[in-house]
């Protein structure tokens, strides 16, 4: 929301300015520039906003002036509208940082089209008018590339608070499913553990976000005590979700004792508490208020500490207590007081945790086949918008012929739940947009307060894109009505713009919707490349996590290779939400998609708990016992993960113990807060290892269902 309200005020700048220079014609010509640049403007670091904002700007000219040149013919107009709907899409290839590229030429080759339609123009008047577009989408990229310099401080505390809040969310889940978990009867939670797992990995997106505008500035020369105390409270953060993920492994194995249910009954508790602390935290972070120390602690409960008691239990005991003194640590980092110990080493590590920039050639390269998704996308697209302009040109009306292409454009996505969620939002919006538009051109009288009107539509539905699509498409109904007005007012009355609007988005919406299912890509399409992404991704990660206490050459690319298997668990529940969605006769791997779900949750979750102990009481560990079977672990399950035969296990270890471990995305609780296990730590070690060696055999298996090409072990 921040960042649309910085997008509208710098569009009524922008038009304030241009329209006192040179006139209004001028000024809407612009306009219509920089709202289509300012759809790449989306929150990010400094660093990154040219490189989001100049394809932006030079997207805009370039389809601007094709639109000029073809706009005498109506055959090379439909090749430019062709052209462009098919390459535009292309940019989803670099993923979610590729949509707003994709829409910037979209909305460009809208709003041209309809600037040409209502009157012709001379080679001159085409030549001034790409001016004052270049100069609006100019404009607007220098708007942004100032505005974030002021809010970035701002971005940052939110991107805190929103990583806080969603772990919170994901902490009471797994509160309400820890409950409702009774011994023995783990089989019959499959449902509420899947919808847990897609939660837990949604998170992932979310800490992303803040690491790109945290952990960016960790080697900028102006990093301010501020943004170092942020950036150790998500350090913090991304272990305790590790640590409260791991709280679900001993969960299938409690013992069937009377204390059982009181300890379960404390581990909800504590989940509780600790999500409102965090809650809380967050809340202090938005509003800029003091953590109340009164506040820090948790209450102390009684967990099983005697030899005696079950280790599993004993195990949960100390889980909760290393949560509670994470959220300490958490809390710690929001005293102004507090000094974070700075290293130049973690800096250059985090760093790397950030998501590219670059604009590379190797994801365009490789959607370059026909089993690709965004080429099928792209191919789907351009068929259904070739349909539209046709159609649009054959209707009783043919006033806005753009607003057809624009709803098909919009509402169509890459995948069929996304597109029906897209319509019926499409729809509802445009019905709400179009009475407020009407009634706001019926009374408006200054030509003021329809721009005032168009920064703030602007504003909302660049804020609303991502959070209530419904509100976006009712923004762009006003937005594309008053934009019509001003490039052409007229005298006849709004309500018939409004009805022509309201019945091209029913028939692009229909189009859209039906066109989906041509050359479709089905979510089992790209199961097998998926499951095999993570396999790899879990392989890495297994080398690192098995690892973490020591450092090695490739120990900076631990938390990359963690940060990937959340991004494929991700995609995965993704595919398993989209798929109910399809036609049931494509549904049918889905209990496959499940098990593979269930089981690398619980794979990395074993692996969580043994990089816990690894980093945490490492010094308790006997090497000599503890490095081989470390070794032997990981060559099973690295033979499971790639389906290859276990190779021979050296006896010497390829690295070398380090004095401390690499201040990495990791920072384990001081070992004077660390509660101890009853037992032997070495054998409660050798359980972890040889539970998790099976869950990777398991994993594995469910796996090969999903590719049927894939070995199995």
């Amino acid at each position: 929301m921040l960042n649309g309200l910085s997008v509208g005020v710098g569009l009524a700048c922008l038009t304030a300015i241009v329209g006192a220079l040179a006139g209004m014609p001028a000024a809407i010509t612009a306009a219509s520039g920089a709202s289509t640049a300012s759809v790449a403007d989306t929150v990010c670091a400094p660093q990154a906003k040219w490189q989001q904002m100049l394809p932006a700007v030079l997207s805009t000219l370039l389809v601007a002036a094709l639109v000029a040149l073809s706009h005498p013919s109506l055959l090379w107009l439909t090749v430019v509208v062709l052209l462009t709907t098919f390459t535009s899409i292309f940019w989803m290839a670099w993923g979610k940082r590729g949509g707003p590229q994709t829409f910037v030429m979209i909305l460009t080759l809208v709003f041209q089209m309809a600037a040409f339609s209502q009157q012709p123009m001379s080679l001159a008047q085409a030549g001034q008018h790409l001016l004052w577009v270049g100069l609006g989408a100019a404009g607007m990229a220098a708007w942004s590339a100032l505005s974030i310099r002021v809010l970035a401080r701002r971005y940052r505390t939110l991107a805190l608070a929103d990583s806080l809040q969603a772990l919170a969310k994901m902490m009471r889940s797994q509160a309400q499913w820890t409950q409702s978990h009774q011994p023995g009867q783990a089989k019959g939670q499959r449902e509420a553990l899947l919808t847990l797992i897609a939660q837990q990995a949604g998170i992932a997106d979310v800490f992303q976000s803040a690491r790109d505008l945290l952990y960016s500035q960790a080697e900028a020369p102006g990093c301010t005590p501020l943004t170092r105390r942020q950036i150790e409270g998500l350090i913090h953060i991304v272990n305790l979700r590790d640590v409260v993920q791991a709280c679900q492994l001993d969960l299938d194995r409690l013992p069937d004792q009377a204390e059982t249910a009181q300890v379960v009954a404390r581990v909800a508790a504590q989940l509780m508490t600790l999500a409102d602390q965090l809650d809380n935290m967050a809340l202090c972070w938005r509003t800029n208020r003091r953590w109340p120390p009164k506040a820090s602690p948790s209450p102390d409960m009684a967990w099983p500490d005697s030899p005696d008691a079950p280790p599993v239990l004993v195990s949960l005991g100390r889980r909760c207590r290393h949560m509670q003194a994470l959220v300490a640590l958490i809390a710690q980092s929001h005293d102004e007081a507090h000094q974070p110990v700075h290293q130049a080493a973690q800096d250059t590590i985090l760093r790397t945790l950030v998501s590219p920039t670059q604009w590379t050639w190797g994801p365009l390269k490789a959607q370059l086949r026909l089993q690709s998704p965004v080429l099928r996308y792209a191919m789907r697209a351009t068929l259904a918008m070739a349909c539209a302009d046709a159609l649009a040109h054959v209707l009783p009306w043919t006033s806005h012929p753009h607003w057809l292409l624009m709803t098909v454009a919009v509402v169509m996505r890459g995948n069929l739940e996304q597109t029906l969620a897209r319509r019926d939002a499409r729809v509802q919006g445009t019905l709400v947009g179009c009475l407020i538009a009407s009634a706001l051109l019926s009374s408006a009288g200054h030509t003021a307060w329809l721009f005032l009107a168009l920064a703030i539509a602007l504003s909302l539905a660049h804020g609303f894109v991502l959070i209530n699509y419904r509100v976006t498409a009712a923004a762009g109904a006003v937005l594309a009505l008053v934009q019509g007005h001003l490039f052409n007012p007229t005298d006849h009355p709004a309500l018939l713009d409004a009805a022509e609007r309201l019945g091209d988005t029913l028939i692009g919406a229909a189009l859209a919707w039906a066109f989906s299912y041509v050359l479709p890509s089905w979510e089992r399409q790209q199961l097998p490349r998926l499951a095999q992404r993570l396999m790899q991704a879990q392989a890495h990660y297994t080398h690192h996590a098995l690892r973490w206490h020591l450092a090695h050459p490739r120990s900076s690319r631990r938390s990359l290779a963690r940060r990937e298997v959340y991004d494929v668990l991700w995609l995965l529940s993704q595919s398993l939400q989209r798929m109910a969605k399809e036609p049931r006769r494509t549904q049918g791997w889905a209990t496959a998609l499940e098990s593979l779900l269930v089981h690398s949750n619980r794979l990395i979750s074993q692996l969580s708990a043994i990089k816990g102990l690894l980093t945490v009481r490492h010094q308790e560990l006997d090497e000599a016992i503890v490095a081989p079977a470390l070794q032997k672990a990981e060559a099973q399950i690295r033979a499971s993960l790639q389906g290859e035969a276990a190779p021979a296990v050296n006896a010497a270890s390829p690295v070398q113990p380090a004095p401390t471990a690499m201040p990495d995305d990791i920072s384990p609780v001081p070992e004077a807060d660390s509660p101890r296990l009853t037992g032997d730590l070495n054998h409660w070690l050798m359980l972890r290892l040889a539970q998790t060696v099976e869950e990777a055999r398991l994993l594995n298996l469910a796996a090969a269902q999903l590719n049927p090409d894939r070995e199995t072990l």
